[in-house]
């Protein structure tokens, strides 16, 4: 009796540890639907050249543990004016959305962080001079 009750305990724990690895790695919405990646919405998925111009930058957008760098190519004299002009942000100075990728503060408190290089910027888009050659990030962050 004991090694029955021995048996039935382990497979008791088997299966209840199959149930949360399962729970754990399913990506499932409130409907048990899969879950929407904020990455459905983006405008561009794979690493593209994009715009026409004399200045060509790069330009790194980084969400959700994904990135995707853009080569722009522009004539514009800042980045903010020049990603509004290809309709990567929303807005050339203050912007909540890039690439389509919507940071909203007031439901998650998710904002986007610029970077120049691995430098965090105390500015924003449209106070960057665009400079030949360097690299831009927008980071999706969340307080």
């Amino acid at each position: 009796m004991k090694k029955i009750l021995t048996l039935l305990l382990a497979l008791l724990l088997t299966v209840s540890s199959l149930f949360a690895i399962t729970s754990c790695t399913e990506n499932k919405d409130a409907e048990g639907g899969e879950a929407a990646s904020m990455w459905d919405s983006a405008t561009y998925k794979t690493d593209t050249e994009i715009g026409n111009g004399a200045t060509t930058v790069l330009v790194s957008i980084e969400a959700d543990g994904k990135a995707v760098t853009l080569t722009v190519k522009t004539d514009k004299e800042n980045l903010g004016d020049a990603l509004f002009e290809l309709g990567l942000i929303n807005d050339p100075s203050f912007f909540d959305t890039a690439n389509g990728i919507k940071a909203d503060w007031d439901k998650d408190n998710a904002y986007w962080a610029f970077y120049i290089g691995e430098e965090y910027q105390m500015v924003g888009v449209h106070d960057a001079v665009l400079s030949e050659g360097s690299t831009y990030r927008l980071v999706y962050k969340v307080m």
